[in-house]
This record gives structure tokens, C-alpha cells and sequence, in this order.
């Protein structure tokens, strides 16, 4: 079948907020775009989550067949700081693991997305329930961790053990970050950052210096806190070689394509879309590219949020690169 095509209505955020769009109108974007997958977060979307009723039940799977979409990915938390006086038990949470396990399997999703912070031991004991409510779990691998690292290990030891069946992973675009967002950097600027101060410290990441060396060349060059800011940001961009997600094909349950901006010809300049779709279709993945868009949050300060415009020209760039 090939890699698919489908949308997390996180990325509507904005016009959902603003009351701009409700639920229909967020998957009737993703129908118009000619893509099939709707990703969701209840929490976001959902008021009756994690109760859901037979009359939303009916709406939410009439919505699914009046449009032509699915329901794939159910983005889930493992909330450990729930509660101001305490964290959350290892049982506590494998109990919220299973309430949303259930909540996903209601919607119909094949997959819910756990973070990138959820204890390997939430997980192992979760695993007899994902088998029960028949939803995969997958893990998150967002910047800056990334699956080259040592923090990947007990997780790649928990699969080596229990296998992968029910637990895997979903990379999120961000861990193939070529450079810093320039939208993020004209964020930074209008938050007070110095235009030479910034060029200056993007630069110097993509020529590889070090941070500690920048920092102190920026001390000379009177450098305020917003410039320190973008220092910090720019230096958590994080590029991985899209190569690393062959040796764990056999359990990429999901994608998250995430983006920040897409200009009118359909280029991202910033993620490297044009080499992960390659190595996906030539590991043979067979799953959705959920779109993720993140440049609503950046731009709002100053400019007019057209969400749906943004993911549509992802999905233009995205059909190119799946058609090449």
C-alpha cells in the first residue's frame, strides 16, 4: 500500500482555540487535502474525554465515513506530576495507560502516542493491556533525545525482551532538524533578540562551533537575555541521520511530521523531509506521515495563523516526494 498520508488536528490548534473550526470542520481539512489519517489529541478536542458517550461514538465514526478519513494515532500523556504534592505511582500510571488505551480503542485508533518521559516499567506492565484493547503503544522520540542515544537503550532492551508487537516507536520529524528554524530565529528577534546576535549564533551552529565558545564571543558583543535564549534554542536542534530508522523498521508504528513552515513552492528548508521519506520507503514502512504543524505557535505574536494553508502546502510537498 505504501506510506499514507493523514493529519494530527493538533495542527488546527489555533482555529480550533479561536472557535474558527470545531471537530467537523478540523477532519473535513484533512478530507480536502485527499489524505485518510486523523490523529487526535481527546484532550484537546474531545470535551467528554475520558468518558466518551454512544452520541459522540456515532458523531465522531459518521464524521470518519462521511469524509473518507481513519482514525489512527491517539496522542496520550503519561501525567506523573498530576497531583502538587506527590508524583504518581508506577501502578497509577499504568492505570492512566490503560484508561487512555481503552479511550484510543473507542475511537478506533490503532496507536496511541506515549511520551518520550513514561518509565520503561509503565510500559512492560501496559504491554498485556495493549494486547487486551488490541492499540500498539508508541513511543515518542522527540528532540532533543534522539534514537542514536543512550537514553534509547532500556527502551531498545525492553523490545529486544518482550519484542514488538505491542510497543515501538513514532520519530518526530524534529530529531532530523538540518538547522535552525529561521521562523523560531524571527521569533526570537521580535521577542527582543539582536538581529546580528542571532544571525551570528546560527551561523555558528551550522559551521559547528560549540556552544561555550559562542556564549563567550556573545558576551563581548553585549548580548541580552533574548539573544541568550535563542543561544539555547538553536543549539537544542538536533539532526539525526535518517539512516538510524533502519535498524528499527520493524517497529515505526507511526510518524510525526512535524513542521514549522512551508513556503508557496512547496519547500521545507529546515527538516529533512527528502531523505527520511526515502529511507521509509526504502525500509518499506507502510505507515501514515501524520502532519504536525508548529509554526501557529511561532507566529501568532505578529502575523495572521492560516493552519490549513500551512498543512496544505505540506501535503503538496509531501505527495511530490511520495510520488518521486
Amino acid at each position: 500500500m505504501g506510506i499514507k498520508r493523514g493529519v494530527s488536528l493538533y495542527s488546527y490548534q489555533q482555529e480550533y482555540f479561536l472557535h474558527q473550526m470545531d471537530l467537523e470542520a478540523c477532519i473535513k481539512a484533512v478530507a480536502d487535502l485527499g489524505a485518510t489519517g486523523v490523529e487526535i489529541i481527546p484532550e484537546q478536542m474531545v470535551n467528554e474525554y475520558p468518558r466518551l458517550s454512544d452520541g459522540f461514538l456515532e458523531k465522531w465514526f459518521g464524521w470518519m465515513k462521511q469524509y473518507g478519513t481513519v482514525p489512527t494515532c491517539m496522542d496520550a500523556f503519561s501525567e506523573s506530576l498530576l497531583y502538587k504534592n506527590r508524583v504518581l505511582s508506577e501502578s497509577e500510571l499504568v492505570d492512566l495507560m490503560e484508561r487512555d488505551l481503552k479511550v484510543a480503542a473507542q475511537l478506533g485508533c490503532f496507536v496511541i502516542r506515549t511520551l518520550c518521559t513514561t518509565p520503561t516499567g509503565v510500559i512492560e506492565k501496559s504491554l498485556p493491556l495493549a494486547e487486551k484493547y488490541g492499540v500498539k503503544i508508541g513511543l515518542e522520540i522527540h528532540a532533543p533525545l534522539d534514537l542514536d542515544s543512550d537514553w534509547f537503550k532500556p527502551y531498545q532492551d525492553l523490545i529486544d525482551r518482550k519484542g514488538c508487537a505491542w510497543f515501538g516507536i513514532i520519530p518526530d520529524m524534529g530529531i532530523f532538524e538540518k538547522f535552525p528554524s529561521p521562523l523560531q530565529q524571527a521569533r526570537a528577534v521580535r521577542n527582543g533578540a539582536s538581529q546580528k546576535v542571532t544571525d551570528f549564533i546560527t551561523q555558528a551552529y551550522i559551521a559547528g562551533e560549540g556552544q561555550d565558545k559562542v556564549a563567550a564571543e556573545m558576551a563581548k558583543q553585549n548580548a541580552n537575555q533574548h539573544d541568550y535564549a535563542w543561544l539555547h534554542r538553536a543549539y537544542r536542534t538536533l539532526y539525526t541521520s535518517p539512516e538510524v530508522l533502519r535498524k528499527h523498521k520493524d517497529y515505526i508504528f507511526h510518524v510525526h511530521a512535524k513542521f514549522y513552515d512551508v513556503s508557496p513552492d512547496y519547500q521545507d528548508e529546515c527538516l529533512d523531509y527528502e531523505n527520511v521519506v526515502r529511507v521509509l520507503r526504502e525500509i518499506g514502512y507502510d505507515g501514515y506521515l501524520s502532519s504536525e504543524y508548529e509554526g501557529n505557535r511561532t507566529i501568532e505574536d505578529a502575523f495572521p495563523v492560516d493552519s490549513v494553508e500551512q498543512v496544505r502546502r505540506q501535503h503538496e510537498m509531501m505527495k511530490r516526494l511520495l510520488d518521486a
